[in-house]
């Protein structure tokens, strides 16, 4: 077993990346190998590297002569993910792919196939399975203690990227082309995820309302509703998008409410947070992201033990799937029939997922 997993970044275009690359500085098994300013916000990944005295790569050729590299975080836009993939798993790196997987499900299907022929581990972080409350929720409905599981009500309310307090842009979050989608997917699939996790089953069938009701004239959605029907009976609801005023004392609103046949839950934050009251404002802060140093410490184990992350890349082509089933139930106002419908949009794939190619 490797005693460190050398790990780089490469680019530093979403907002995740300074706090993903500062669990990757605190792991005690884990060494930030360089910084690659890839994309947009490329002057902030310089000083990052700078700040944490590291190479700065202007190039995925620079990092490709660096030594001592296992792995690479990806914090790209998502459109240029299928591409990253397939470098990294030219050098027989392992990744770690910020969501959503891709922009199509072509590039979903095609990043996974790739990871697999190279067999290098990929894994998308999903942030609700690290959360210690919903952790809890699993581990009581594992065990049995909490009885059967009925339905999972899931809340993740934020406000618009290009209102961030940071000194990286982020006004491709506005561009499906680049981005996937709009809120419900960037703040969504994290729940999505979670809701077919909590569930232990695939989903059977979708309804959704998704639309841009709050920031009138901006392409992407910024709101959107779903119910899912999960293949073992299981209901789940997710109200998800950009929708916080910039009034909100916090970034973002989650919350959870799961009902069992012995218990309800009701996780009203994941974090551990506290308000700051000042004469003119109210704040509210996370002051421990244990999420994020979790799908960290979970990535760099699977590479340590040679196993399959918790999260896998099939995993994060089912939420995207699940997401776009929004979209299309949305679209045409019915019901989409999942594992049918995903076998539709799967099937002319499959002879073109290898690196390169393109679909028909």
């Amino acid at each position: 077993m490797k005693d460190t997993v050398g790990l780089a970044v490469i680019s530093y275009a979403h907002l995740h990346a300074p706090r993903y690359t500062a669990a990757i500085v605190e792991h005690p098994h884990a060494r930030l190998v360089a910084i690659v300013g890839y994309g947009e916000n490329a002057e902030v990944a310089r000083a990052e590297a700078q700040r944490y005295g590291v190479p700065y790569c202007t190039t995925l050729d620079d990092l490709a002569t660096l030594s001592g590299v296992d792995a690479v975080y990806l914090a790209s836009e998502p459109k240029d993910h299928r591409h990253l993939v397939a470098w990294a798993s030219e050098q027989g790196w392992h990744v770690l792919c910020d969501k959503p997987i891709a922009t199509t499900l072509t590039d979903a299907a095609a990043i996974v196939h790739i990871a697999q022929q190279a067999g290098i581990k990929l894994m998308v972080p999903f942030n609700p399975r690290y959360q210690l409350p919903v952790q809890r929720i699993k581990s009581e409905l594992e065990s049995g203690e909490a009885g059967e599981l009925i339905a999972v009500n899931a809340l993740k309310y934020g406000k618009l990227p290009v209102w961030a307090q940071s000194p990286q842009r982020a006004e491709w979050f506005l561009d499906p082309a680049r981005s996937g989608g709009g809120g419900f997917l960037d703040i969504g699939i994290h729940a999505l995820d979670a809701l077919r996790w909590l569930s232990n089953s695939d989903p059977a069938r979708i309804y959704a309302r998704v639309g841009t009701y709050i920031h009138t004239g901006q392409v992407a959605e910024d709101l959107g509703t779903l119910v899912v029907e999960f293949a073992n009976g299981v209901i789940g609801t997710l109200s998800a998008g950009w929708v916080n005023p910039q009034g909100f004392p916090g970034w973002l609103d989650i919350g959870f409410e799961v009902l069992t046949t012995r218990r309800a839950y009701h996780v009203y934050s994941p974090y551990h947070s506290l308000s700051i009251y000042t004469q003119d404002r109210a704040e509210r802060r996370a002051w421990w992201r244990r999420d994020v140093y979790g799908l960290v410490d979970e990535f760099v184990s699977a590479i340590q033990e040679d196993r399959d992350p918790a999260i896998t890349g099939e995993d994060g082509l089912i939420a995207l799937a699940m997401a776009f089933a929004a979209y299309e139930s949305s679209r045409t106002g019915q019901v989409v029939e999942f594992k049918e419908w995903l076998q539709r949009q799967l099937k002319p794939l499959s002879s073109s997922t290898r690196t390169g190619e393109t679909p028909p």
